[in-house]
């Protein structure tokens, strides 16, 4: 079977199916269902919606027991037309049945699970892509984190296929997904805040779910990444100043290749106390304060490690980490130490800011000194919305 031409924005199916064993325990006992957990203030399943629906025509969500729970969600319930929890494929077979009678201009299904909340926005642009080239009846998302079987690209004709291979017990997605030679489409990190993270990161337990409200919670970050005399610095000072300006508090980290930091003359109390063996030393006066951790015999901490140390800020920005996984703007000037571009082998560089042409047109390009327009491009990949002074 080979897929038919698209006509219309696939059908988009969430799948809700399933008995969400693994996160029952962070679940209040009168609402088990794992679609409806909190995640900053929106239910996981309003997350996925959120993502889905500009991409799809009709959502329906694929969900067992009483449908009256998903009520205030204002999309079609469909159950199971498979008893006993059949698995994926019967949401999937319930899906594709829906859309045949429902949508009938839709050539394509799209199905997502309830519990990714940071779908990419071009996953049905990169699925039907793939279908277009191999004439393929479905396109599986890969990510790093390997195949995602219940996220796909499904030509509608398959149901009447599956609704067999269910009734002959077939009960695992790849083993009837193999038959059809399903093409798996990869798929980059999306930047979340400001930081990589997997497309199709599952929040399949409490720890997952908690990581992710971690993820959501934690300021969001750019950085600044170049050569050597590149101008980093100075576009830092400038984003910092005009960020400032707009109301927003803003943390900075600065990687040095220096052996040592410190705060204080090698006379001072406070080296003393470092070289008695102090593992922390906090230096306070009336107008900052700050702290220097002795490493030791540690090694240097991750990036990630330093931002959970910042507290109360509105935008972290970091100079240096260049292969860092956050996202970036390059910074090229014609005078620096290495030629060479960071931006063809660094999927998290989002923009490129220099002080000559550049002949790369798969980024936004800035004049290094064009500081607003580059603060405002930053604001809007991350959110920003001015303070009100």
């Amino acid at each position: 079977m080979t897929a038919r031409a698209n006509s219309a924005p696939p059908t988009g199916l969430i799948l809700a199916g399933g008995q969400s064993r693994r996160m029952r325990a962070a679940m209040p006992p009168a609402q088990p269902d794992k679609s409806l957990a909190d995640l900053a203030g929106t239910p996981l399943l309003g997350h996925v919606m959120q993502r889905l629906a500009p991409q799809a025509g009709r959502l329906i969500l694929n969900a067992n027991g009483d449908p009256a729970r998903f009520a205030s969600f204002n999309m079609p319930v469909i159950a199971d037309s498979v008893p006993d929890f059949a698995g994926p494929l019967a949401g999937l077979l319930a899906g594709l049945q829906w859309a045949r009678a429902h949508a009938p201009t839709a050539t394509h299904l799209v199905s997502v699970s309830t519990d990714v909340p940071f779908l990419p926005p071009d996953l049905v642009t990169r699925l039907q892509a793939t279908l277009a080239e191999t004439r393929a009846p479905i396109a599986i998302a890969r990510s790093r984190s390997g195949l995602h079987p219940v996220i796909g690209l499904w030509s509608i004709e398959l149901a009447e296929d599956l609704a067999a291979s269910l009734d002959a017990g077939t009960r695992k997605v790849q083993d009837w997904t193999a038959r059809h030679h399903a093409i798996p489409v990869d798929f980059p990190d999306s930047l979340i805040k400001g930081r990589a993270v997997d497309p199709f990161f599952n929040t399949n337990t409490p720890q997952d779910l908690a990581e992710a409200r971690a993820r959501l919670a934690a300021p969001p970050v750019i950085g600044i990444a170049g050569w050597k005399n590149s101008g980093k610095t100075t576009l830092a000072v400038r984003l910092i100043e005009d960020f400032t300006r707009r109301g927003l508090k803003v943390a900075t980290i600065k990687r040095t290749h220096h052996d040592d930091v410190a705060a204080e003359t090698e006379a001072s109390d406070t080296a003393r106390h470092r070289r008695a063996g102090a593992a922390e030393v906090i230096l306070v006066s009336p107008h900052r304060w700050g702290l220097l951790h002795a490493l030791h015999e540690e090694s240097e901490p991750q990036l990630e490690t330093i931002l959970a140390r910042l507290t109360g800020c509105d935008l972290v920005i970091i100079e240096g980490w260049k292969s860092a996984p956050i996202a970036k703007i390059e910074v090229r000037r014609a005078a620096q130490a290495d030629p060479r571009p960071l931006a063809p082998g660094d999927p998290n560089i989002i923009a490129i800011a220099s002080d000559h042409g550049d002949d790369d047109s798969r980024l936004p390009h800035f004049a290094l000194d064009h500081t607003s327009a580059i603060a405002d491009f930053v604001a809007n990949q991350l959110g920003l919305k001015p303070r009100e002074t």
